[in-house]
């Protein structure tokens, strides 16, 4: 079954935005007068102290990387060693930008590691999954109930992030364990989850990976090249999301564009923390295979719902493919596993209202997408359908090269995922509870705003997939 192509549908909401990474930075640029402001003041006032406050914020993590670097192929230091400073880089990382979850991770971390030593016999499947619960479900609760006592709203939102990669590193181990009986060693296990360069922007990497950058060096000869070229999309990116989509759409403009601002300059934000990660991943030495995060191209330009769930963060999509859905298929079935994967999600996202509803929208829109456009595709025998065919490989008797009506097709079909996207990213706005988390009452004034229209236009598309199929 693990061979058969299976679509999934499902989101992997922002895997990288739970870090509130200018957390100390205000960058509020204020459109006090209709009159929009000259490039000098957007300049003088947006950009510089963006990227400036940026790059002094990332410096040490960027040493930090580096030093890890040295370690990892340096040859006169063993295996051991290097694990351990690799921990203690990472702590080093993580008491300095998200000092707050130090010691959750610390526990999550020990608890994982206890447990994959509990035999299969008294710990199934599901019991790789406990610790992760346990401390995500702890951290929510005292979160949601004693605020003021425990871990505020915006400590909680800040370190999410940290503890959700940390949490994917501690399944995708349990699993293999479970499957291949390999249990590694203390000091590879906890080199590996406080690894320097994945521990605070993510992504999750395998562990094979991980080990694997002492015994090959199998980067590519213009790996700074590549560097540099990722830290300057990356700060593109925050220039984006940080000044000119404000510039550009000001705020007395049509409810639907500055629904679009508010989607985009979140996107922006993503892809900024995205190739950030991408950048350090190289940095730290690992292969350039493993440093495509996430597709801005095709988000923006996209050809279908479909394609923006697996080009928001590859590696993340990877993770729940590889360790839920295709587990769960066996057993619940292709619904259930579906379920399942949504479910996983929301959790890894720290059991967000918000999160939550934009992860079943867009999980409910792609299946809906999926199943008409399959239909249209077998009735007409054109390339329509939401999985674009390989050029030299498609069967089908019309497709954009020798039909009009296909490209434009097409082209309605992405129309509509941007206009479904901005409705989605409508509520990660810049407002004040983006530092705190936006509650299921922010979810529903923003959506009504707009008059519920994506899910109505996405119900009446049900309706006519009902009628013809």
């Amino acid at each position: 079954m693990d061979n058969v192509e299976i679509p999934i549908f499902y989101d992997d909401e922002p895997d990288f935005m739970e870090h509130d990474y200018l957390q100390d930075v205000e960058y509020e640029y204020e459109y006090e007068d209709v009159e929009r402001e000259t490039l000098f003041e957007l300049y003088q006032y947006c950009l510089r102290p963006t990227i400036y406050d940026t790059v002094l914020y990332l410096l040490p993590l960027f040493i930090s990387t580096i030093i890890f670097r040295l370690c990892a192929y340096s040859q006169h230091i063993s295996h051991k060693t290097f694990h351990i400073l690799s921990i203690l880089i990472g702590i080093c990382n993580i008491y300095r930008y998200v000092a707050e979850c130090l010691y959750t991770l610390l526990i999550l971390c020990t608890i994982s590691y206890v447990t994959l030593h509990i035999p299969k016999r008294y710990c199934k499947y599901v019991g790789i999954f406990l610790p992760s619960l346990f401390v995500i479900t702890y951290c929510f609760i005292y979160n949601l109930l004693f605020n003021e006592f425990s871990m505020p709203s915006i400590i909680w939102h800040k370190v999410r992030g940290v503890v959700m990669t940390v949490a994917m590193k501690t399944i995708s181990v349990g699993i293999d364990k479970f499957d291949t009986n390999d249990l590694p060693n203390f000091y590879a296990y906890m080199g590996y989850m406080f690894c320097s360069v994945t521990c605070l922007f993510g992504p999750w990497i395998s562990f094979k990976d991980y080990i694997s950058i002492r015994y090959v060096t199998n980067q590519d000869k213009w790996w700074i090249l590549y560097i540099i070229q990722y830290a300057l999309l990356s700060f593109l990116f925050l220039s984006i999301s940080n000044c000119w989509a404000q510039w550009i759409i000001n705020d007395t403009s049509w409810k639907w564009l500055l629904a679009y601002k508010d989607a985009l300059s979140f996107r922006m934000s993503h892809y900024f923390i995205s190739y950030i990660a991408s950048s350090l991943l190289l940095l730290g030495g690992f292969p350039y295979a493993l440093s495509t995060i996430v597709k801005p191209l095709q988000i923006e330009l996209p050809h279908s719902l479909v394609h923006v769930v697996i080009c928001w963060n590859v590696p993340m999509h990877f993770w729940l493919k590889t360790y839920i859905f295709r587990p769960s298929i066996k057993y619940l079935g292709k619904f259930g596993a579906v379920t399942m994967t949504y479910l996983t999600s929301a959790l890894l996202h720290g059991l967000n209202f918000q999160l939550a509803a934009v992860l079943l929208s867009l999980g409910f829109y792609t299946y809906i997408e999926f199943q008409l456009r399959s239909l249209l595709a077998n009735i007409f025998d054109a390339c329509i359908a939401s999985k674009k065919c390989i050029k030299a490989k498609c069967t089908h008797t019309y497709n954009t090269h020798n039909s009009w009506w296909v490209f434009l097709t097409n082209l309605m079909f992405s129309g509509l995922s941007i206009f479904h996207l901005a409705y989605l990213g409508l509520m990660f706005d810049t407002s004040e509870l983006q530092e705190t988390g936006y509650s299921y009452i922010h979810t529903i004034e923003k959506w009504s705003q707009l008059g519920f229209a994506s899910h109505w236009v996405v119900f009446a598309t049900y309706c006519i997939y009902f009628l013809m199929r």
